[in-house]
């Protein structure tokens, strides 16, 4: 990725910058990829663009996230360095490193997944692994010459929620919901912060008796998705087999990004819904965006 190319992108991602001072702390893990002093950078995470799902009012950074993961990339988009903070680290949200002249890119994730995020060392491409927490991102460009850096950065949600409040009750016996579905789920770009990938997905949800709703996350492949073949199986599983006491199909649901789209239904009579997607009505919540009602 050339320096032409990197001057298209600044236009377009710069909107999310903005320049504020901090003091430069010791990163709690980091890693060089490529050797070689320069400027300094202090990086400081100031922002979350919403909070979690459903909350009216904005939090502190570690009331959303307790993960935060730094990559730097070179105009080619090769990785040269990275510094990965936990919640209890002192100074979480903050980070410093040094960097030779040079344009690259700053990508920023804060999530709460147990593992941190695989990012790609060749390709600014980033593959989530288990269960998709709630996750922010910002992708913004750098350029190092004859100074340091001093930047404080805003973080926008990327996933959207697709929850299931059913109107009968879970099989007593089940403990777990497998949900199958073809779209996007955990792989997208750094560079977009979009899903990548539009294939056949399987998500695990542990569940009980005294859940009100069923709900995960994914990264939609766009501002407005859709995900299909919507497939929600309830089961008993003891660790080396499962039996299953219902099925429920749903051809598509809409998925938006920063959106939560409730599916209100009956899930575990066994009665698939080949026109569930048909009737769609989207309430709007103020404390952070569009929410989409799928009826099925």
């Amino acid at each position: 990725m050339k320096s032409s190319k990197l001057g298209n992108v600044i236009a377009l991602v710069m909107m999310t910058a903005a320049m504020s001072s901090c003091e430069k702390i010791v990163p709690s893990e980091s890693g060089d990829l490529e050797g070689g002093e320069g400027y300094d950078v202090v990086l400081h995470v100031s922002q979350i663009e919403t909070t979690r799902f459903g909350a009216p009012t904005r939090s502190e950074l570690g009331d959303v996230c307790n993960h935060l993961c730094f990559d730097i990339y070179d105009e080619d988009g090769q990785k040269v360095k990275y510094i990965n903070q936990k919640l209890d680290d002192e100074n979480f949200g903050d980070a410093s490193f040094s960097l030779p002249e040079g344009d690259y890119y700053l990508v920023v994730l804060a999530h709460s997944s147990a593992k941190n995020p695989s990012f790609a060392t060749k390709e600014m491409k980033i593959t989530t692994s288990g269960t998709l927490s709630d996750m922010f991102w910002t992708c913004e460009p750098l350029h190092i010459s004859g100074d340091n850096v001093n930047k404080s950065l805003t973080l926008k949600r990327i996933v959207s929620m697709v929850r299931f409040v059913t109107d009968d009750k879970l099989p007593e016996e089940a403990n777990e919901l497998l949900v199958k579905y073809t779209g996007s789920k955990g792989t997208f770009s750094a560079l977009t912060g979009y899903g990548t990938t539009k294939a056949s997905q399987s998500i695990i949800l542990d569940v009980d008796q005294s859940d009100e709703y069923y709900d995960f996350y994914m990264v939609p492949r766009y501002d407005r998705d859709t995900i299909r073949n919507v497939n929600v199986i309830s089961r008993y599983n003891d660790g080396s087999s499962a039996d299953n006491f219902s099925e429920k199909t749903i051809e598509s649901i809409p998925v938006r990004r920063n959106c939560i789209t409730i599916c209100r239904g009956s899930l575990f009579d066994g009665k698939s819904s080949p026109n569930g997607s048909s009737s769609v009505s989207i309430a709007i919540d103020a404390s952070w965006n569009e929410s989409i009602e799928v009826y099925f």
